[in-house]
């Protein structure tokens, strides 16, 4: 009968001991967990617009000229792309059928204008 009491025993110790390293685990695995800022939303990636929806020309992102004006708007607006579509988007409702390139001279300019004032 004390054999069989230190067996309960042992298998006892074992099965809280399987227990300890479940609970192990599951702490390591909340450790390396990817986790997101307190107050910031992870931002979604943004879907590609298919061919047909484009709201501008082919020569939009081939154009060396266009490229140029591409980089200078950015830097003056400090890497900010969306203040920059929606700016080329505003321009676009105001003026239709301007050319790529006359779009982004005229935020440029609007942009250089107001910060002289």
């Amino acid at each position: 009968m004390d054999f069989l009491a230190q067996i309960l025993y042992l298998l006892r110790l074992v099965i809280e001991l399987i227990y300890q390293i479940q609970h192990l685990f599951y702490l390591l695995g909340n450790l390396f967990r990817p986790r997101t800022p307190i107050g910031f939303r992870v931002p979604k990636q943004p879907q590609q617009q298919s061919r047909g929806k484009q709201n501008y020309s082919r020569s939009y992102l081939n154009d060396p000229k266009n490229r140029e004006l591409q980089h200078k708007l950015i830097q003056m607006l400090r890497g900010d792309t969306a203040t920059a579509k929606r700016l080329l988007k505003r321009q676009r409702q105001l003026h239709q059928g301007q050319s790529d390139n006359w779009y982004l001279e005229k935020v440029i300019y609007d942009l250089e204008r107001d910060r002289r004032c």
